[in-house]
């Protein structure tokens, strides 16, 4: 019996709708990804834990909750917990990145980023 290759599916949750677009077409085109797309936490938060997802690309600053605590959520919940999940944001204070490190983050990437190195970083943390 032959077994589909399945696509990996990678969540991007931030409020600037140009940044989800071009993430989104890059992952699709560049490294074959599916991609779902998010605008605010509480909309990702019921993608995440209704679809299966293999990554979730997260910015820190969301217009309805904190990224930061979107990541305590997910790092918590039974059904999220297990997703890698990368924090993708302008947020590059001292602290901010061990702060996200201190709740599970996978990954960290502040803002302006390479798209190419953020679809190698969401490719190596997917395997």
């Amino acid at each position: 019996m032959f077994f589909a290759n399945k696509k990996k599916r990678v969540l991007i949750i931030d409020d600037d709708r140009s940044l989800l677009r071009q993430i989104s077409i890059h992952l699709q085109e560049h490294r074959g990804f599916d991609t779902i797309i998010a605008e605010n936490g509480e909309h990702g938060s019921a993608i995440a834990n209704k679809a299966h997802v293999d990554l979730i690309i997260l910015d820190w600053t969301l217009p309805d909750i904190q990224g930061i605590d979107l990541l305590a959520r997910f790092k918590t919940a039974q059904q999220t917990k297990n997703i890698p999940i990368l924090m993708l944001t302008a947020h590059n204070k001292i602290g901010d990145a061990e702060k996200a490190f201190a709740l599970n983050a996978d990954a960290y990437m502040f803002k302006p980023f390479s798209l190419q190195r953020l679809g190698e970083k969401a490719n190596g943390l997917m395997t």
